[in-house]
């Protein structure tokens, strides 16, 4: 084995395998020992020389190595971030976009819901009040009936003490002609009792006539009611459509300062980005002109190298190494371009994962919109559905009811022309009455003999009053037919 010249250690081939300098094989040259001493200084100088200029050149290239690493690393990174940041933006701009739609879908179906309820509202309150309406005026149909049927009772009791007092009146004229005064006052009842039956009549009519303005205020009220839920309909949805665009206003402002913000981040990133650039070119620049120096100072230092050898060997060497390091760096590069390319495609993957899932998550929120919509018109068919079915079943009430109170109206027509037929037959009876008073009175002023067989007719007369008040009172004969023999009975006596 040889011992290398330059760091004497003992190795084998052409070149040391401790620090690849060449070692010459051969018999050496004697020279001279002066001569051969300079050289040997010479050549250790220039090894030396030569050693600092590689280690030198060695650590520019290893610098600059680093600062481009580092530099890839730094603009790799920023890249990164600039795609994260692009990322969370276009997932904020989707997220708000998402959260405005939401928003607005949810603003819509609250205030469809409350423009719901308080249509809801407004016509439950609507048929309370017209329920009521019709409550109160069934209520004062019923007071007013019985008002009629107490005043029918009272023209009853009042006929029947009538007709008590015609009988008694009757019975003491048959018995009693003499007794004018009696009669008198029983004229006088009887005109009392006509005053207090057309006050009756009259009290009936303006009851009538109360009840009519009542029902007329009822109507009134109720479409003044109707007329004010309707204006407060209208003003709560002219509301609802100002929130709305005051919603849709404030989302655009939102979305605009989001987008300003997010320009101002991409120039502030892309000054950054032209910072760095401007940074690491300056950088470079003067790594360059450092390794220029050093270059220029390692070609003086081997143009002062004397020795060719020395110049090859170490040429040879250092391009031995170049391409030891050229490879190194190609295997680097290469490793360096297999994982960013792995990179990419990890991220490309990535992004077409969130691509599907931002796909799906569209489409899954699209469906559930869409349901929700055909709920909606299906909550809001059966709405309508139910509506019309209690419109329908109100309108047939009232038109029961309508039918009900034309039958009732037109019972209390036949009613009212029975009771005036009535009257007008007691009128006319108690006309006959006053004639034949007046006649009897006329004879009375002289009256003449009163034979026997007069005196037994007059006494069958009054039997037969007598009989005919009580079928009266019994109910067999209606008061027409009792007056029309009352007015027999009493033409019999006349003659």
């Amino acid at each position: 084995m040889a011992k290398c010249p330059n760091c004497g250690q003992k190795t084998s081939g052409d070149y040391c395998q401790w620090c690849n300098y060449p070692i010459l094989r051969g018999r050496p040259v004697r020279r001279p020992k002066a001569e051969e001493q300079a050289k040997r200084e010479a050549k250790l100088a220039a090894r030396e020389k030569a050693k600092e200029a590689r280690k030198a050149k060695e650590a520019e290239k290893q610098a600059k190595r680093e600062a481009e690493l580092e530099a890839r690393e730094k603009a790799k990174r920023e890249a990164e971030e600039a795609r994260k940041a692009k990322v969370a933006e276009r997932r904020a701009k989707r997220e708000a976009k998402v959260a405005e739609r939401r928003a607005r879908k949810q603003a819509e179906i609250e205030a469809r819901e409350q423009a719901r309820k308080e249509a809801e509202e407004a016509r439950k309150a609507k048929r309370e009040a017209e329920l009521e309406a019709k409550e109160k005026a069934k209520r004062e149909a019923e007071e007013a009936k019985k008002t009629r049927e107490a005043e029918e009772q009272a023209k009853r009791e009042a006929e029947l003490e009538a007709k008590e007092k015609a009988k008694r009146e009757a019975e003491e004229q048959a018995k009693k002609e003499a007794e004018l005064a009696a009669k008198e006052k029983a004229r006088r009842e009887a005109e009392e009792a006509k005053e207090k039956a057309k006050r009756e009549a009259e009290e009936t009519r303006k009851a009538k006539e109360a009840y009519k303005q009542a029902k007329k205020e009822t109507e009134l009220a109720t479409k003044e009611k109707a007329r004010r839920e309707a204006e407060e309909a209208k003003r709560a949805r002219e509301a609802e459509k100002q929130a709305k665009k005051e919603a849709e206003l404030a989302a655009k402002e939102k979305a605009r300062r989001e987008a300003e913000e997010a320009k101002k981040a991409r120039e502030a990133e892309k000054q950054a980005e032209r910072e760095a650039e401007l940074e690491a070119r300056e950088k470079a620049e003067k790594e360059a002109e450092e390794a220029k120096k050093v270059k220029e100072a390692e070609e003086q230092a081997e143009k002062e190298a004397e020795l060719e050898a020395r110049e090859k060997a170490e040429r040879e060497a250092e391009e031995a190494k170049k391409t030891r390091e050229s490879e190194k760096q190609a295997k680097k590069e290469a490793e360096l371009a297999a994982k960013e390319k792995a990179e990419r495609e990890a991220e490309e993957a990535r992004k077409a994962r969130e691509a599907e899932k931002q796909a799906k998550k569209e489409a899954e929120l699209e469906a559930r919109e869409k349901a929700e919509r055909e709920a909606e018109e299906a909550r809001k068919a059966r709405e309508a559905e139910k509506q019309a079915k209690r419109e329908a079943e109100l309108a047939a009430k009232e038109k029961a009811e309508r039918e009900a109170g034309e039958a009732k109206k037109a019972e209390e027509a036949e009613k009212q022309a029975k009771k005036e037929a009535e009257l007008a037959a007691k009128e006319k009876a108690e006309r006959e009455a006053e004639e034949a008073r007046k006649a009897r009175e006329a004879e009375l002023v002289a009256p003449p003999p009163i034979a026997l067989d007069q005196v037994k007719q007059i006494e069958e007369c009054l039997k037969q009053v007598e009989s005919i008040c009580e079928e009266l009172r019994a109910g067999k004969v209606d008061t027409k037919e009792a007056l029309q023999r009352l007015s027999d009975i009493s033409e019999k006596i006349a003659k």
